[in-house]
């Protein structure tokens, strides 16, 4: 096998070898842009929750409640009791578990969404840690909370103050900016998850529609193993009933649309169906090569080349060729999924996982998660592209070995 000939053979016929070169990049550049698109919107379906830190939110549904007075619960999460909260814990997969509280309180011709959370548990709300602007997260069981900035901007509170929920004072440790973090049970003001248990389980109206315990809660956050998800999600529903609704990264790709939800399938036809076609083009540059360079092969026997010799010398031409194919294609996809980065994607969060009374302002407008597309080449992809193209330049040179065989010197320089 000598490479100067391969060099040679691929700058004489330079229109038949770039043709099949630029049309296999096509090729490879398709797939790898599919396959990262494909990626890509299955990471962005999972920042909502992983923001919080979760893979699964759940999250029961109940009646309406009976009075908008005091403090209520939605009627998108009610009661989930702790008794549920520790069969979950025990399930396979399953990491770690989160809780929290949200409630509406109307109290004295104000409203206010109020969020108890855990801040010692990085599951869950507790994340919103990340996002204090001033002050101090929660700390410790003493009573404090936090509010929202554009809550404290509205009513006139800074750090140091105080606010008021049913007659309870708990002072301004901290102010959080939630709208950078994920739109998942935001609420105006935070407090540690016992003092919202408290709360919930005084309130005659949380009492009246779902019974409430001290240690129960009605949002759960579950971080868990990618591959459990499906089977986990099927093992919640079955454990706390068909009223229960479970967020998780494949219900936000399908908030995003069928064609989205489908897309592994999509890109995987679609990625078959592109390589066939280069694979055809490949065997066919191939084909026609070893029919334009019959006497030329012969004249190779004759000098002493054997069968072993031609192949190989094929065999390094055509792997030279899907070399080429696949680095230009690599060069093509990065420079497509460099601009797809620039892309934004908006994924709706479900009215049940941020409810805001409908008869507030903006209370019915569709709630959406900014994101920016994730579309990132990875090594991965890479390393299966590039090894998808010599294999195509492989299998065709391999398919062509009888015709090389089936040359005859002496039948072919009669001819000439």
């Amino acid at each position: 096998m000598r490479f100067s000939y391969v060099w040679r053979e691929i700058s004489l016929r330079k229109r038949r070898h770039l043709t099949a070169i630029f049309g296999l990049s096509i090729g490879v550049a398709l797939l790898v842009v599919l396959q990262v698109l494909s990626r890509a919107y299955k990471d962005a379906a999972r920042m909502p929750l992983q923001e919080i830190g979760a893979d699964i939110s759940i999250q029961r549904s109940g009646d309406v409640p009976q009075e908008l007075q005091g403090a209520v619960f939605p009627c998108s999460a009610v009661t989930i009791h702790h008794q549920e909260l520790a069969q979950i814990g025990r399930m396979p997969g399953v990491r770690a578990v989160g809780q929290a509280v949200l409630m509406w309180v109307f109290d004295k011709d104000q409203f206010t969404m109020v969020l108890g959370l855990d801040p010692t548990n990085p599951v869950g709300p507790g994340k919103l840690r990340n996002f204090v602007t001033k002050g101090r997260f929660l700390e410790g069981d003493a009573p404090q909370a936090l509010v929202d900035v554009t809550s404290a901007r509205d009513r006139h509170i800074d750090v140091g103050g105080m606010v008021t929920i049913l007659g309870r004072a708990y002072p301004v440790v901290g102010l959080v900016d939630a709208s950078r973090a994920s739109k998942i049970a935001v609420a105006n003001v935070y407090l540690p998850l016992h003092e919202a248990q408290s709360l919930a389980k005084a309130s005659p109206q949380v009492q009246a529609v779902s019974p409430f315990d001290a240690d129960d809660m009605n949002l759960v956050f579950v971080s868990a193993d990618q591959e459990a998800i499906p089977a986990l999600s099927t093992a919640l529903r079955r454990l706390l009933g068909d009223k229960t609704s479970i967020a998780s990264p494949d219900s936000f790709l399908r908030q995003l649309g069928n064609l989205f939800a489908l897309s592994d399938k999509f890109a995987a036809a679609t990625s078959l169906i592109v390589m066939v076609v280069a694979f055809l083009m490949v065997f066919k540059t191939i084909a026609g090569s070893i029919q334009e360079r019959a006497r030329e092969i012969g004249v190779l026997k004759c000098l002493g080349w054997t069968n072993g010799n031609v192949i190989g010398q094929l065999l390094a031409e055509s792997l030279t060729e899907c070399f080429l194919s696949g680095l230009l294609g690599l060069g093509l996809a990065w420079a497509v999924c460099f601009l797809l980065g620039f892309q934004q994607v908006k994924i709706p969060i479900p009215w049940e996982m941020s409810p805001t009374p409908h008869f507030l302002p903006g209370g019915g407008e569709p709630v959406f998660k900014v994101v920016a597309l994730p579309a990132h080449l990875s090594w991965s992809i890479s390393l299966f592209a590039m090894s998808l193209s010599l294999l195509v330049g492989g299998i065709t040179s391999i398919l062509c070995i009888g015709r090389i065989t089936r040359i005859k010197p002496s039948e072919v320089l009669r001819h000439e």
